[in-house]
């Protein structure tokens, strides 16, 4: 009997160890597999991480142009990833959703940035400056959380109706106003289309620009792509009545934005 119990325990410790030595190697087998898939992890995480910081540069190259303030709002919105908002404002001289130069300009500065990083948006107004402020129309501005507004403030709407002291009094009230309730908002200013023939429209938009320059504004000067207005070449640039650019005039028009804004180099 004693002999049968010392096989038996013999037997049971050859079993616990020839189990425990197929665990254990079983174990190892899972480890080395994980390994890999581990690795690859790790190596994707890390690829990721290196292409955001250069993707990021990649779309800061586009900035050179703008103010510097919406730069570093894009940098903010890139390392938050939200879209940064860009608002273009002015009379419907700058187009629609459909057609006109927005819709050309947007399609650019989206294939450039990817919807994920930029929103574009319009609105316009058929309006003068003192309307619009006497309606509070910048509140509508400021609500939208812009953070780049490209404005073209009713300087041809204005002509005729609206001097241009005051006019440029009544924009600074709505970037004031606007600022005020949105800090992270800058502005980008440009003229409405030339005019053939006009005498004194082509001295307010000159108004205009010394205005931007004094008080340190952003200008777009997308006339110096345009015929002169002495040129007669000019009316094939704009509509039959004259109240919009021809298919001439949106093509100039909105390239000049395109280069100016992706920085491609034609209007620098």
């Amino acid at each position: 009997m004693k002999n049968f119990f010392t096989l038996l325990l013999g037997i049971i410790c050859i079993a616990v160890l020839f189990v425990g030595h197929s665990y254990w190697k079983k174990q190892i087998a899972v480890s080395a597999n994980n390994k890999p898939a581990i690795a690859e992890k790790q190596e994707k995480t890390g690829s990721e991480s290196a292409q955001q910081p250069d993707e990021n540069n990649e779309l800061l190259t586009y900035t050179s142009n703008w103010p510097d303030s919406a730069v570093e709002r894009l940098k903010t919105t890139l390392a938050e990833k939200k879209p940064f908002k860009i608002l273009f404002v002015g009379s419907p001289a700058i187009g629609s959703d459909s057609e006109g130069v927005f819709p050309v300009v947007k399609e650019k500065l989206m294939d450039a940035f990817g919807d994920s990083h930029v929103e574009v948006d319009i609105k316009t107004y058929k309006s003068t400056t003192a309307k619009f402020v006497g309606a509070d129309k910048q509140e509508e501005i400021a609500s939208s959380g812009a953070d780049l507004i490209v404005f073209e403030p009713f300087i041809l709407t204005n002509n005729g109706l609206v001097l241009v002291d005051d006019t440029l009094k009544d924009f600074t009230t709505i970037m004031d106003d606007i600022q005020a309730k949105d800090p992270n908002a800058s502005f980008i200013l440009q003229p409405s289309y030339p005019l053939p023939g006009a005498n004194i429209y082509p001295s307010q938009v000159e108004e205009l620009k010394r205005f931007a320059e004094k008080h340190d504004i952003t200008y777009m000067d997308h006339w110096t792509a345009w015929p002169d207005s002495t040129d007669p070449q000019l009316k094939e640039y704009l509509t039959a009545d004259r109240d919009a650019p021809s298919e001439k005039g949106i093509k100039v028009w909105s390239d000049y934005i395109v280069n100016f804004l992706l920085n491609e180099g034609e209007s620098e």
